[in-house]
């Protein structure tokens, strides 16, 4: 008889593809991967997948099964839930973010988790918003805190609030409160993280529709560390507002006001779209009440 390990393995590997991104998903080895698709496979008597080597191409008798599983495994997540919190299995959940929310509000974020789910481990992953949610797609990830992409049809995704960018300059650089035109920022340097990074496509794009090709400068993937170089004087960077109030406090930088404003970013928690996604949105909700960026 098949075990829930082997057909929770069969699912996997027909929703994304190959036995090591399966593998990765559960966390175990490719061979016992393949070892528990065979059993699958000898079990059925038929084949499953189209070919060997493409298995994401199911055969008539491999969609079939593909759909008890998923009514299998939403059946299974009922009955986890049913039997509380506190009595669920130690996991862990691999959760991605990028450095903004690391640098606010995720440390409040792992104490609910471990309130509300004192048997999982957060462990999280810091990187750019692209490679996060590839991380996601390809079962690398349970998860993704993150600025808003383009949809993916196999990923869910939960709103947690937006972030306010703004453009800052070092001290005397500009007259003071006066409303600037994108224009007059281009005359100063740039300064900026790199193309993966959602505020720097965002700009670029911004420069783009007013025909302007400022200097750009890298300045590294830390937001504290560009801070740093607008604040000596190298130039201006579109930074998050609430990160730097402080340093605008302190005359250390100014905030410029513009016109067209800095860009908003909205920031969302993707997940998976399965029969399990139970968690994805419970975890989200604990995102977005933890979130301190705002919300609309």
């Amino acid at each position: 008889m098949l075990t829930i390990k082997e057909l929770e393995t069969f699912y996997w590997v027909a929703r994304l593809g190959t036995l090591e991104k399966a593998a990765v998903k559960l966390h175990v080895t490719r061979s016992a991967v393949t070892k528990r698709l065979r059993e699958v496979e000898e079990s059925a008597s038929m084949p499953l997948f189209e070919g060997d080597n493409r298995k994401n191409l199911l055969t008539p008798a491999g969609k079939e099964l593909l759909g008890e599983c998923e009514r299998l495994l939403e059946v299974l997540a009922r009955l986890e839930k049913m039997k509380g919190l506190t009595q669920q299995p130690a996991r862990t959940l691999h959760a991605g973010l990028t450095e903004l929310s690391a640098l606010t509000w995720f440390g409040a974020f792992l104490k609910r988790m471990k309130s509300v789910y004192p048997t999982v481990t957060v462990q999280p992953e810091i990187d750019f918003s692209s490679l996060l949610q590839a991380k996601v797609e390809d079962g690398r990830l349970d998860l993704a805190i993150l600025p808003e992409l383009p949809s993916s049809s196999s990923l869910a995704s939960v709103d947690i609030g937006h972030v306010q960018f703004g453009w800052f300059t070092g001290p005397g650089i500009f007259p003071t409160g006066e409303k600037l035109s994108l224009r007059d920022l281009a005359a100063q340097p740039v300064i900026e993280q790199s193309e993966h990074s959602i505020i720097t496509r965002l700009c670029a794009r911004l420069w783009e529709d007013y025909g302007l090709q400022p200097e750009r400068i890298y300045g590294g993937n830390n937001v504290v560390a560009l801070a740093g170089l607008v604040a000596a004087g190298v130039g201006i960077s579109c930074l998050p507002v609430s990160l730097f109030s402080k340093e605008v406090a302190q005359g250390k930088m100014e905030l410029i006001e513009t016109s067209p404003p800095a860009p908003s970013v909205r920031y969302v928690c993707v997940f998976p779209q399965h029969p399990n996604a139970e968690m994805g949105y419970s975890v989200a909700e604990i995102a977005r009440q933890c979130c301190t960026f705002s919300i609309e």
